[in-house]
């Protein structure tokens, strides 16, 4: 009997984590604006916005209002997803929706996975600091070869980058801001 609730268990746990990977929604949609390294809006065939926040990683933080200053190498990562994505088809797997009521999405553009991309050119980190919207920990491996590499954000020898979350808590919480964003 206790071999049977087992693998009860256990097929219930694969099926939970299969339903845990799988997309909720799939839209598909012109991106029409880029806020951040890793936030963009999506026009949807519906004509509907969908604001999207990049599952797997987390950019350099931008300006946002007073006393929250821009990351240094915030805009060249805006720019890279501008470059990667504004003005383009997309096909959008969301997965989750932050508390900023945005959706938790996997991007892709010509068949390319844009939140990879970001990594791989080093202009974001793995999001380490809320693993549950990490669906592909492939995310990590891209990151260390972009560090090994030095691109993007990892180039500088003089000044070590300071992960977003970091930014976020040293900068933002307890005012001690160290440059600003480029």
């Amino acid at each position: 009997m206790l071999k049977a609730w087992a693998a009860v268990l256990v097929l219930l746990g694969a099926a939970w984590s299969a339903a845990a990977a799988a997309p909720i929604t799939h839209l598909h949609g012109k991106v029409i604006y880029v806020d951040d390294g890793d936030t963009l809006i999506l026009l949807t065939e519906g004509h509907s916005k969908v604001n999207v926040r990049l599952t797997d990683i987390d950019a350099p933080e931008s300006a946002h209002g007073k006393g929250r200053p821009g990351q240094p190498f915030s805009q060249r990562s805006k720019e890279s997803l501008s470059q990667l994505a504004h003005g383009k088809q997309a096909d959008v797997d969301c997965y989750d929706t932050d508390r900023y009521q945005r959706q938790v999405c996997r991007v892709f553009v010509d068949g390319l996975d844009v939140n990879l991309e970001q990594v791989r050119r080093g202009m974001a980190w793995a999001n380490r600091a809320d693993k549950r919207y990490v669906r592909d920990a492939h995310v990590y491996e891209l990151e260390d070869e972009a560090r090994a590499s030095r691109r993007g954000l990892w180039a500088s020898r003089s000044q070590q980058p300071i992960a977003p979350w970091e930014w976020r808590k040293a900068c933002w919480q307890k005012g001690a801001c160290d440059g600003q964003g480029d």
